[in-house]
């Protein structure tokens, strides 16, 4: 495959987070662009490295409570993002998505991600002796779990309703059919300069989204500049937030989905 075909190809998935977009995206392309069509770069594989990059990025936050020890640790943990990322790219570059690397990706992530928030808490603490840079990490990774849990769980719901609705329509085998092919890869789209200083301008804005992929931005902030407030009050704080706000916007989701496929009739009544 030409250069050029290739790297359209691992622009397989329009990200808009804030630090995906400008960070980990941009990464994941230039470090496939050699390697994607090797067989020895699987999915699976990738997977395994970010997690024992971010458990060494982990450990060196914890453990090491010099200056170099936590620009180490932002250092993987934030290289481990890029291969968090690379994973999924590769599946979708092949078109071969598998329930087990989906299943595994995800734990990992609730896994590693919890791990940062207790590393970078218990440094912070032993540094400040304040207990608020204790406490408000050791929430947020709480209130982060309970947010994805809510997440998942809708998903499963509205899963439940797609296949309802397409009982009641009599669709439900071409459904199925559709559900068992392997998703196809769609062409990224084309920007011209001026869409691109747009897509620049949107990626600086998204910051205030405060999604969960942004977590690994505010770690490396707060632990190279040293002004461990940015992680351990702002943005821990914003996501301390999210309690109330993300169970009640996806609960708001599933009652409007579920009022729409309560009015589709069943196809033999």
């Amino acid at each position: 495959m030409k250069l050029k075909d290739r790297w359209m190809k691992l622009r397989n998935y329009q990200s808009d987070d804030f630090w995906a977009m400008l960070f980990a995206r941009p990464l994941t392309i230039l470090f496939l662009l050699p390697i994607v069509e090797k067989k020895w770069v699987t999915p699976n594989r990738i997977t395994v490295v970010s997690i024992l990059t971010k458990l060494a990025g982990s450990a060196f936050v914890f453990f090491d409570r010099s200056y170099s020890g936590g620009v180490i640790g932002a250092i993987l943990l934030n290289l481990g993002l890029v291969f968090d990322n690379m994973d999924g790219t590769v599946s979708r570059f092949r078109n071969c998505p598998t329930k087990f690397g989906f299943y595994l990706d995800k734990i990992s992530d609730a896994v590693t991600m919890t791990l940062m928030f207790w590393a970078i808490g218990f440094r912070v603490y032993d540094e400040t002796h304040e207990f608020i840079d204790l406490i408000v990490p050791l929430m947020a990774a709480t209130i982060t779990y309970i947010a994805g849990y809510a997440k998942w769980v809708s998903e499963r719901v509205m899963l439940d309703l797609k296949i309802i609705e397409n009982y009641r329509k009599g669709t439900l085998e071409e459904f199925g059919a559709s559900m068992d092919r392997c998703p196809k890869w769609s062409t990224p789209p084309e920007r011209t300069f001026t869409d691109w200083v747009k897509w620049f301008f949107y990626a600086i804005f998204s910051i205030f989204k405060i999604n969960e992929v942004d977590i690994f931005f505010w770690a490396a902030l707060a632990l190279i500049t040293k002004q461990y407030w940015l992680f351990t009050r702002l943005d821990c704080g914003l996501i301390i937030c999210g309690i109330i706000v993300v169970p009640i916007m996806f609960s708001v989701k599933v009652i409007r989905r579920e009022r729409e496929v309560s009015k589709i009739p069943a196809k033999n009544e």
